[in-house]
């Protein structure tokens, strides 16, 4: 089945770098079959819009079983709910240091899975569902260090 999602890289120093780090997450995560780009002569504010046509990646099986996701449909506990609360807070520091929107460190459905599963390495973080390498080799050591505190 493809797909198509659009992105916007805004060309300004402030938000540039995060808009590509978000196109490059979404690139790793799915088999890009055609991607057009195209300068967009806004007059106060141009950008590049990204056009991505791809197949969804059959997601390998990593650690017993399938990758997981957890989305809000899925009950938490409230010791879940609480690491929950702990993780978004965790994740508004990443994203006030790294001046990014918190939704480019990671989705609200990155943290339920981890409040789930409390990863305590790579290979157990790998398991959760549309998290990229490059997202699990950046935060893993802070992550480690977050649940080791938990």
């Amino acid at each position: 089945m493809l797909c198509i999602k659009m992105f916007r890289i805004r060309l300004s120093e402030d938000h540039r770098a995060g808009d590509e780090a978000f196109l490059n997450d979404f690139l790793e995560s799915c088999i890009p079959e055609r991607v057009d780009s195209g300068l967009v002569h806004h007059p106060t504010d141009p950008f590049w819009s990204v056009l991505v046509i791809y197949r969804p990646r059959d997601e390998e099986t990593v650690v017993e079983g399938e990758r997981v996701l957890f989305d809000s449909y899925e009950p938490l506990t409230p010791d879940e709910e609480m690491l929950f609360m702990r993780l978004k807070a965790w994740r508004d520091r990443q994203a006030h240091e790294q001046n990014l929107p918190p939704y480019q460190v990671l989705h609200d459905a990155h943290l339920m899975t981890l409040a789930k599963v409390k990863p305590r390495n790579a290979e157990e973080m790998n398991r959760v569902k549309g998290l990229s390498a490059r997202k699990v080799a950046r935060y893993m050591d802070a992550l480690s260090a977050f649940f080791r505190k938990e």
